[in-house]
């Protein structure tokens, strides 16, 4: 029996022991974290990515969060602003010189629905402290978007990334918007309102059932010109048989382009494609 009273007190010994040994452990791997994250260690990853040394009173930790604060309210704000917003950044230390330090930088994210990738390089001189884009690549989904190929091909050989999202800001808007647009007009008019190419194209059909073969084409493109400018354009086309096209003595196909851009002045763009599709699809038996 006492031998048994013995095993069982070695076996609490070293149960005992081994929680210790895994307390410690634990003890230990918490130091190393709260030495990480030491004032030191951030000061060196700062550092690291400014490139520069960093003083030690700059790194506090009630300083480091007051500083994130505002930099996340920045961002929202530029977010609200333009529609642009950052989902990955990463930069790279390249190559220094007298001159000055060589960075690599990659960026990823999108403005309202345009998604965007891109790597650019930047010089930093060393006696002016000035940073100069020197290499720019771009890559966007938007391949058969013309206007936005060109665009992109401009900003890679004029180096403007400022003037890249700016354009690209309001281009995204417009995009955004259109989009919008047509999804609600198909939500609210399932039957009468295609969108043969999905809500992101740049057309939409207007249809009667009780007119088979009679349709409305609403085209609205969105260019881009040399100078970054952005242009809304849109226009309706009819899609009729030609017996329908003889029957129109009145000349109201002939100048349908002309009379849409008379209603878009007078009532807006929302307004006149409600009142063409009440008046074209609904009125006859589309619902």
């Amino acid at each position: 029996m006492q031998k048994n009273i013995i095993e069982r007190c070695d076996n609490a010994i070293s149960s005992l022991k081994q929680e210790i040994q895994e307390l410690k452990e634990q003890y230990e791997e918490n130091q190393r974290e709260i030495a990480f994250l030491s004032g030191a260690n951030i000061k060196k990853a700062l550092e690291s990515f400014y490139g520069k040394s960093v003083r030690d009173d700059n790194v506090n930790v009630r300083n480091l969060q007051a500083q994130l604060l505002h930099c996340e309210q920045e961002i929202q704000f530029f977010k609200a602003v333009t529609g642009i917003e950052v989902t990955k950044y990463l930069k790279k230390t390249e190559t220094k010189s007298e001159k000055g330090t060589t960075y690599s930088h990659k960026l990823e994210g999108h403005c309202h629905p345009v998604s965007f990738a891109m790597d650019f390089k930047t010089l930093e001189e060393q006696q002016t402290k000035s940073c100069e884009v020197i290499h720019i690549n771009i890559h966007m989904d938007h391949e058969e978007n013309s206007d936005l190929i060109k665009l992109l091909s401009r900003t890679q050989k004029s180096l403007n990334l400022l003037g890249f999202f700016r354009t690209l800001s309001t281009f995204a808007e417009w995009y955004e918007y259109r989009q919008r647009t047509f999804s609600q007009f198909k939500d609210k008019y399932p039957l009468a309102v295609g969108l043969p190419l999905g809500s992101s194209a740049d057309y939409m059909v207007l249809m009667n059932s009780d007119l088979p073969g009679c349709e409305l084409i609403l085209v609205w493109k969105i260019t881009i010109n040399e100078d970054g400018s952005v242009t809304p354009l849109l226009d309706l086309l009819p899609k009729m048989p030609e017996q329908a096209i003889a029957l129109d003595k009145s000349g109201i196909l002939e100048n349908l382009a002309e009379n849409f851009k008379t209603l878009l002045q007078t009532f807006g763009l929302q307004k006149t494609i409600e009142n063409i599709i009440q008046s074209f699809c609904i009125n006859r038996g589309s619902d």
